[in-house]
């Protein structure tokens, strides 16, 4: 079993590093589609390792919070990348199955988050607790969001565009802190910081970036 574990291991820090380079790159060459599109599928498969192996390594050491993050960030990633198939919802295209029981299944995960947060503020641990409940929070909300759009609430022309910004640059923030807390030892700051130091930075970015499309794209009014 430790040896599977080590192998899983390996894998996940190799996806790791290359997830952390080709999302930044990504996100360098957003305006260039003959390189952001290989690199943009580089960074979500290497995600999808990440995910995978995150499961494996967080259940085998009964790390639950590890095991929420992970959903957390890869349900970013996941609808991030589907938005780039529902670029026609505003007319006949239709939702698949699989839109449907992603939105189900994360949304479970992330009431779990946030009952687990709970839980952890209940027995005095205030920063985990907090933290726990701040993903859980954003994670329910991107279900709400996704939810509308699937349900063809739109209001921007460029709706599978937004969805697409906003999840991968989320999926990112969650690399990056999971980077930063595996190297807490290295890092003399307050778990709290490490934890959400990297939401609080690029959240804004995000947020000036998304404006900026929607104000580019305008609105149109659907049914």
């Amino acid at each position: 079993m430790q040896t599977l574990i080590h192998i899983l291991l390996v894998f996940h820090i190799a996806a790791g590093t290359l997830s952390l380079i080709s999302g930044l790159f990504a996100i360098l060459l957003r305006n260039k589609i003959k390189f952001h599109r290989p690199i943009g599928k580089t960074y979500f498969w290497a995600m999808t390792v990440v995910f995978v192996t995150a499961v494996f390594i967080s259940t085998a050491h009964s790390n639950l919070f590890l095991f929420c993050v992970a959903f957390f960030t890869y349900y970013a990633c996941l609808t991030a990348y589907r938005s780039l198939y529902l670029k026609k919802l505003h007319q006949d295209q239709q939702p698949t199955v699989m839109d449907w029981l992603i939105e189900v299944f994360f949304g479970l995960v992330n009431v779990a988050l946030v009952v687990f947060a709970i839980f952890l503020l209940s027995k005095g641990n205030q920063s985990y607790g907090t933290v726990s409940f701040v993903f859980g929070i954003f994670g329910l909300r991107g279900n709400y969001i996704t939810w509308r759009r699937l349900k063809k609430k739109l209001v921007y022309r460029n709706y599978w565009l937004l969805a697409h910004i906003g999840g991968m640059m989320g999926s990112y923030i969650g690399a990056i802190t999971a980077f930063v807390v595996n190297n807490a030892n290295h890092i003399p700051l307050p778990d709290v910081v490490l934890w959400l130091g990297p939401s609080a930075f690029l959240i804004p970015l995000i947020a000036f970036e998304i404006r900026k499309h929607e104000k580019k794209a305008g609105k149109f009014i659907t049914n």
